[in-house]
């Protein structure tokens, strides 16, 4: 069997992203071979592609998460079956026409969910689950980027366990943050001043899903003393006192989210779908930002 897979050689713009079509190796013990129906585009994987982050040599692959058809099993202990539609994250790459996918990783596809939706939640809910459990119980959060796809999950986890949440977003996007249960603010000038305004009462925690300088500076002047300050970022930032927040791959909370997606207790919103074919448009979109939900690859 075949495969076509987004790679770059070199560090650069989309313009960099190629597809190449190899031949398979022999599926190895406990993996299952998927073709790939959808698969999400995270802000990582394009930052990646510029070089922000040099995670792996090149030439480098990306994708994180998938839905997808089994086409191949080598496993004698295992409940799943060729045919069966499933979705999860990937163990080396997801952006590729088949994949091979350790069968622990994998969860049932709801039947009345689309394949762009069940293709782009892996990354983003195993990532806002692991942020809930970081957090612990508290009263209050501050989200630095609430619209994007890891926000949109973080603001519901959040509600369903009562915590009063504010975050932050464009201008356009202040009405979607409101839909999904939170306080909306503009970021940007004077947002320190104006967050005071709204929640005059240190935040119990933060969450930086963006990774800027107003993000760390905000936080720090308000969230209270020993609050918890988280970031996703994966980079730097010029304060210690924001811990990194690096996602645990748990498929038992993945099927969480994907529950509450399913039967309609969470929002989820696909704002683009792409052709495979399309791909570097897609990167190219993705780092303009200002993402509501998630942009999806289909194949």
């Amino acid at each position: 069997m075949q495969s076509t897979i987004l790679i770059a050689r070199q560090y650069g713009s989309p313009d960099v992203l190629e597809l190449i079509t190899h031949d398979l190796p022999p599926l190895a013990e406990g993996m299952a071979r998927i073709k790939v129906k959808a698969t999400g585009i995270n802000p990582i994987d394009a930052r990646r592609m510029t070089g922000e982050f040099k995670h792996s040599s090149l030439p480098q692959t990306f994708g994180t998460e998938f839905a997808g058809v089994i086409a191949e099993i080598n496993s004698n202990k295992t409940l799943w079956s060729v045919g069966d539609e499933v979705l999860g994250s990937g163990t080396n790459f997801t952006h590729a026409t088949v994949i091979d996918v350790h069968i622990n990783n994998l969860i049932k596809k709801p039947e009345n969910m689309s394949w762009s939706v069940a293709g782009s939640l892996a990354g983003v809910a195993q990532t806002a689950m692991t942020i809930l459990d970081e957090i612990g119980p508290v009263q209050s959060l501050l989200v630095h980027g609430g619209s994007g796809g890891v926000g949109s999950v973080t603001i519901q986890l959040a509600k369903e366990k009562g915590i009063d949440v504010v975050a932050t977003a464009s201008v356009h996007n202040q009405d979607y943050i409101r839909e999904l249960g939170a306080t909306p603010i503009v970021y940007g000038s004077g947002l320190i001043e104006r967050l005071k305004e709204i929640h005059p009462e240190p935040f119990d925690a933060s969450i930086d899903l963006i990774g800027n300088e107003e993000a760390t500076e905000t936080s720090l002047a308000t969230v209270k003393t020993n609050g918890f300050m988280g970031s996703i970022a994966g980079k730097k930032l010029s304060s210690s006192k924001i811990q990194a927040v690096w996602v645990k791959r748990n498929p038992a909370n993945l099927k969480y989210v994907v529950d509450r997606v399913a039967d309609g207790r969470f929002s989820w919103i696909v704002s683009r779908e792409y052709p495979f074919t399309e791909v570097q448009l897609a990167y190219h979109d993705i780092l303009e930002g200002h993402t509501k939900g998630k942009s999806v690859l289909t194949y």
